[in-house]
């Protein structure tokens, strides 16, 4: 394939996912299934993605039951994510899978998918790298950059992000926010 004719896939590439982004952020709750199935992302039903959250791909996005991901999130599901159940990630979070490699000679990228255990919370504007699991009933700070997998359980803030301690509690709530026309 010709360099021009491959610069043109990808600008209509492009193009799409940002139609599909605005058209994310227009459509009523309950019509959104049908954006997240014609995009091959597998989205729960009594998950809850409200406008304003942006995707980086088509496929590659698992979300599941009762998870609350609030608007202004990035999901850059280029390289994979997966997230559990009952999970809350608040507004302005970013979970990125690809980057660069900064000792590469010709700035490659490199990605790693991310995992997202069950009731999980990530507080608004943190930052999850690629590869980062997050163990079963973590809680990530506000603003923290995480680097590196957080065991379940245990608590993480800061930049780069350092254990602040365990969560002295066993999660057992379910995240029951369901809007006709969240934004």
């Amino acid at each position: 394939m010709n360099a021009a004719l491959r610069a043109a896939l990808d600008q209509g590439y492009y193009l799409v996912l940002q139609l599909i982004n605005v058209t994310h952020g227009l459509l009523p709750f309950a019509l959104r299934p049908l954006l997240y199935r014609a995009c091959g992302y597998r989205v729960h039903r009594s998950a809850t993605l409200q406008g304003g959250v942006r995707f980086f791909h088509v496929g590659r996005l698992a979300v599941g039951e009762g998870t609350l991901i609030n608007r202004g999130v990035l999901l850059d599901n280029r390289g994979g994510i997966r997230i559990g159940r009952q999970v809350s990630i608040a507004h302005d979070a970013r979970i990125y899978t690809m980057g660069h490699d900064p000792h590469d000679p010709d700035f490659a990228t490199k990605s790693a998918p991310v995992q997202i255990d069950d009731h999980t919370v990530v507080f608004a504007a943190a930052m999850i790298m690629p590869g980062v699991h997050l163990g079963e009933g973590c809680v990530v700070m506000a603003g923290a950059v995480v680097t590196q997998d957080v065991p379940p359980g245990r608590m993480v803030g800061g930049n780069p992000a350092r254990d602040l301690g365990e969560r002295r509690c066993t999660p057992r709530y379910r995240l029951k926010r369901r809007f006709w026309f969240a934004h």
